[in-house]
């Protein structure tokens, strides 16, 4: 009768060569020095020795998730045959294809394990800026720092359950003056983590995103404002966000934040509108609004001159763009600078929003 409990020679040899296969993986994704070669070799002895005993796939079980990932790439991928063994030393001929794939394999693997401990340190704030006010502004400032220092922290954000909602809760209701670093911090935060492309249409669709941004341009430190508009240019350079934004009242804030705001909140502001107006209806939305003419007075008013012309010639590019009487005026103003410019390319763009203004 077979006795129970105690585990055959086969069984012991498969539960060494399994350790011994970890530990030898472990060196190879710890090894800086490139030098690894005897390394590689023994991990394919082990391999070899695996394959011959036919429980390749049974020996996995139960492994570490990265050792196990190699190993059955490994059994799968690998063309080298298995190799001798001299005198039982655990010398074998290598192949360059083995030797490259490793190399190719454990780069992978480190990327792997940097996302990993990316999606852990982010999960980790947002657990503190969510759920402890007392935390929650140490938090903020954390991930403002590692959203902008290392991609990998921007790169999987869409990945965590939530993400936004626990990144934008503390500020999604209200903002007074005591939360204004708080909100600028966080209003950093997405401009951060907008710059990845993974993120843009996850932002773009989600309920508050928008609406979070668009508040900050109206409340808030003038650095907030700044970044507010700096999210709305890099969330639209996603087509499908354009139409998304234009049909929100970001429009509204980004035309008083041209109108009243900061020198450099203003020009952050026009960038936005510009980025924008690619789309024809929201050139219609932003003329229904009154641009044309907010635009006219910041001109007239030698006040970003350049760059309002750019805005001007794209919002009179519309056949329904209306003019009014009191105009007349700044586009006498508009012709002055024209003839009074040095800038080529500024003359062009003068130019062009002339032409479309006396078109009508």
């Amino acid at each position: 009768m077979a006795e129970t409990g105690e585990p055959s020679a086969a069984a012991r040899e498969v539960r060494e060569l399994k350790k011994e296969l970890q530990r030898v993986v472990t060196m190879i994704l710890e090894d800086e020095d490139d030098n690894g070669i005897d390394i590689l070799s023994e991990s394919i002895r082990i391999l070899s020795r695996l394959r011959e005993m036919k429980l390749n796939r049974s020996a996995i079980i139960g492994m570490d998730t990265k050792i196990k990932s190699v190993l059955n790439e490994l059994i799968n991928n690998s063309t080298v045959s298995s190799p001798p063994l001299i005198m039982g030393d655990p010398f074998v001929s290598v192949s360059t294809e083995a030797l490259d794939w490793m190399k190719s394999n454990e780069a992978e693997l480190k990327s792997q394990e940097m996302m990993e401990k990316s999606r852990d340190l982010v999960n980790m704030l947002l657990h503190k800026l969510y759920c402890s006010f007392s935390d929650a502004k140490e938090a903020a400032k954390e991930l403002k720092m590692v959203t902008k220092s290392q991609p990998a922290c921007r790169a999987v954000f869409a990945e965590i359950p939530d993400s936004i909602k626990r990144l934008l809760g503390p500020i999604s209701v209200t903002v007074n003056r005591s939360k204004f670093q708080l909100q600028e911090d966080l209003i950093k935060t997405v401009l951060n983590i907008s710059t990845d492309d993974i993120n843009k249409q996850h932002m773009g669709e989600h309920p508050i995103v928008i609406h979070v941004l668009t508040r900050a341009l109206y409340y808030g430190t003038t650095e907030t404002k700044r970044s507010a508009a700096m999210a709305l240019v890099s969330l639209s350079s996603l087509e499908s966000n354009k139409f998304i934004i234009g049909k929100s009242m970001a429009p509204t804030a980004l035309l008083q934040l041209v109108r009243v705001g900061d020198p450099l909140a203003k020009m952050d502001a026009a960038s936005a509108i510009l980025s924008l107006c690619t789309v024809y209806q929201n050139i219609a939305e932003f003329n229904k609004l009154g641009a044309v003419q907010i635009v006219l007075r910041k001109i007239g008013r030698g006040i970003l001159v350049d760059r309002l012309l750019r805005i001007l010639a794209v919002l009179s590019s519309r056949q329904d763009t209306v003019f009014r009487d009191e105009e007349v005026d700044a586009f006498r103003r508009l012709i002055e600078h024209r003839r009074n410019t040095s800038s080529r390319h500024a003359e062009d763009i003068c130019s062009a929003a002339m032409w479309f203004f006396t078109r009508r």
